[in-house]
Parts: structure tokens; sequence; C-alpha cells
């Protein structure tokens, strides 16, 4: 009898400490959870529960006489409404225990799934209570990280300079409920992402990015949501901007560009060069694209075709198959001529 060992599929993420003389760490997550179980949530959750102490209060709350029950009940009755009148001492408390004494975060989203980013969310996930010590440490990484991606740093409700506090836990996940198929899942979230140069920072930061578009306040997700579907109604993706003289879209395996042509030009007039990194787009001596490519691509598998549109003219499309299967580029070519 042979037995079939199935290895769990697992996702990275980061911890950032708000101490910054403490290096950032890589975490490993189990993908099986799914979004109803999620591990990197829960991990969170778990960590900060245990940081302010959760434990301890609630074996507190569990040893709590009737007498200590009714004083907290009673005291809770002054500053709320008439329907907790008609609870019991019990009823207050296990209320009470829910909401203040179980394990929990606060979700700040840094980009929304939009087609920009190809459905990609990332998110930080911080302490909910502002009350702990352990939220009195401004970290300074998790905020610049915040800026980075666009937006402007939460104000506090203290005397704190505005900032990010705490220590952080970072995650990415594939987020679109049109995909039947695999509508959410986690993705890898590693210690070169918190690159500035990040190819997700870049797109974060252009319109349909699903980030901050360069100034706006942290916000919750629904909010980050409303604001991308705003933007989307008033203005056209990047990938559509024809001012760099083609428009261009990808998936997670390829990149398309096509470029609007006069209806004379012949295939013979087409000159392509693929190479690892780089494109160049002719049509006769004229030069349309020339420049380093937003990633590498697999030079066999790249193609192109020339057919007309219904302007009579020619549309130019140029495949280029991606050498890393899943990334999201910034752009399709990061240096351009064109017509």
């Amino acid at each position: 009898i042979s037995f079939i060992t199935t290895m769990p599929q697992l996702f990275q993420y980061v911890f950032i400490p708000a101490d910054s003389s403490l290096s950032v760490e890589i975490k490993n997550g189990d993908m099986s959870g799914g979004l109803t179980n999620d591990i990197l949530v829960q991990s969170a959750k778990d960590y900060f529960f245990a940081q302010s102490g959760g434990a301890a209060k609630a074996l507190a709350w569990q040893q709590a006489t009737s007498d200590q029950r009714h004083a907290v009940a009673k005291e809770w009755r002054k500053h709320n409404n008439d329907e907790s009148n008609k609870m019991t001492d019990d009823q207050i408390v296990s209320y009470i225990q829910s909401t203040q004494v179980s394990p929990s975060c606060e979700i700040m989203a840094l980009t929304v799934p939009t087609k920009g980013n190809m459905y990609r969310a990332i998110s930080m996930y911080a302490s909910d209570d502002h009350s702990s010590s352990m939220t009195k440490t401004k970290n300074y990484r998790a905020s610049q990280l915040l800026m980075d991606c666009g937006h402007r740093l939460p104000e506090t409700q203290s005397c704190q300079e505005a900032g990010v506090y705490g220590d952080i836990f970072v995650g990415r996940c594939y987020d679109n409920e049109l995909d039947e198929s695999e509508g959410w899942k986690r993705l890898d979230f590693t210690l070169q992402d918190l690159e500035i140069t990040s190819d997700w920072i870049q797109i974060a930061r252009q319109v349909n990015g699903g980030g901050g578009l360069g100034g706006s306040k942290i916000a919750s997700l629904s909010g980050l949501m409303k604001q991308q579907v705003d933007v989307n109604n008033a203005q056209p993706s990047n990938n559509d901007n024809m001012s760099l003289g083609y428009k261009w879209e990808q998936t997670d395996e390829e990149v398309e560009l096509c470029f609007c042509l006069a209806g004379s030009v012949t295939a013979k007039e087409v000159k392509i060069k693929f190479q690892r990194s780089h494109l160049t787009v002719k049509v006769g001596n004229i030069t349309l694209v020339e420049g380093e490519t937003g990633g590498g691509i697999i030079i066999d598998e790249c193609t192109y075709t020339l057919q007309d549109d219904r302007n009579n003219q020619r549309e130019l499309c140029i495949i280029m198959l991606k050498g890393e299967e899943g990334r999201v580029w910034a752009r399709a070519v990061k240096q351009t001529n064109t017509l």
C-alpha cells in the first residue's frame, strides 16, 4: 500500500517590526485556508492578541465573580442606549468579551484589486488596540511604504505625529470576483516588494493602479474601492493612453501592444526585434518603439500580426510572452520613441 502525500502550497508575506533595529522577516503561510480561513489574517490576529495580553484578559473575565460582572454591566448600561437595559448581566459581559477580548486586527488597504494591477490587492495588518503600549512606537518603514504607493500618512488621535504605529504584517492576494475558477487566492509578497522601485509600487501610483493616486489618505478597503471606481469612470486606464503611440494590455502570461498605422503600410515595411528584455518596432525608417520591456520575455514565443481595422487603417499587434508568469508589469516598454 502506498500513500501519496500532498505538500501544502505556501505563500510568503512580511513582518515589519516597529523597532527599526530589527530586521524585516519573511514568513510562510499555507494557502489551503482560502479566504474563509486565511492564515495571514489569523496569524496577525493571534500575534496582536498575545502582544496585548489578550489571553490574560480573557482568563480574568472567565474568573470574574457575579458581583464583578454585575458591576461591569451596570457601568456599561450608563454609557449605552436603552436597549442595554433589556440585556442581562451575562449577555452584556459576553458582548464585551466578544468585542474587546478576542483576537482581531486592523486591515489597511495599500492597493485594491483593479484591472490595471491585474487584480492584485496588497494590505497592511496592524493592531486595532490603539491604547496598547505596542502601538506607541512609530513604524517608519511601514509609514514609508504607505507613502511610496501614494497615500498620505494617517493622523493619530493623540499628540503623536502622523504615521503607522506598531508592528505590521504585509501580504498580497489575487481578488477578482468575476473569475469563477479562482476568484481569491494568496500570492507572495517578498522583501524585494518593499523596494520603491518595485513594479507594484509604480503601478499603484498610476490611474487605475489601485493605490492612493499620489496623496490620498489611507483608506478602508471599501473606501479605496469607491475611490478607484470614481477614477475609472472619470479617466481612461494608463494602458489605453494613446499618447504613447500605442495601447497595451497584459495577462498573467503575456503582454500585447497595438499600434494604429496608415492603411498603406505593408508587412514588408514592419521590422520587429525581440530581445530578452528589449523591444524594437520599426515601420520603414520610422522607429515606433525602442526600449527595455517591463519584464523579461521568452523570445521564441513572441509574435505579431498586421491586419486591417474598421477605419481603413491597419493595426499592428505584438504579443510578448512573459518570462516570469504572473508578474505584473508597470509598463510595456520603459523607454519609448513614438510617432
